[in-house]
């Protein structure tokens, strides 16, 4: 599998989009699943999409107004029919521009040193 990587400037400053990015009501309305997490490394997070699978993880990474960092799975089902998916890391850097902030969403698949990747994606 290949990094998959979404980008996008939003016409608001750093500490702005931050401030959006660890609420988790603004969250779940820009990844269109209900999310919560603890912005602090350790922190949990949860991801709940509407066909029913369920994301969860553990904050890495948290450099205010910079970079937030998380490894998490996907969930399916319950019991014995439940079904683990692979790992990945999801890291949201946040450049300045001007006014504006470029967004830079990268989710790698697998392991690994997540600031290694989130400093090559930007």
């Amino acid at each position: 599998m290949t990094d998959e990587v979404h980008e996008q400037v939003i016409e608001a400053p750093a500490d702005d989009v931050w401030s959006f990015m660890v609420d988790p009501a603004a969250l779940s309305v820009w990844f269109g699943a209900d999310a919560w997490l603890d912005p602090v490394p350790g922190g949990a997070i949860v991801f709940r999409s509407l066909d029913g699978s369920v994301r969860r993880g553990v904050v890495e990474v948290v450099e205010p107004g910079v970079l937030l960092t998380w490894r998490w799975q996907e969930i399916h089902g319950v019991g014995f029919g439940r079904r683990i998916g692979e790992p990945s890391t999801v890291s949201i850097a946040l450049e300045p521009q001007g006014a504006a902030t470029r967004v830079r969403i990268v989710e790698t698949p697998g392991t690994g040193d997540p600031r290694t990747r989130a400093e090559a994606a930007t």
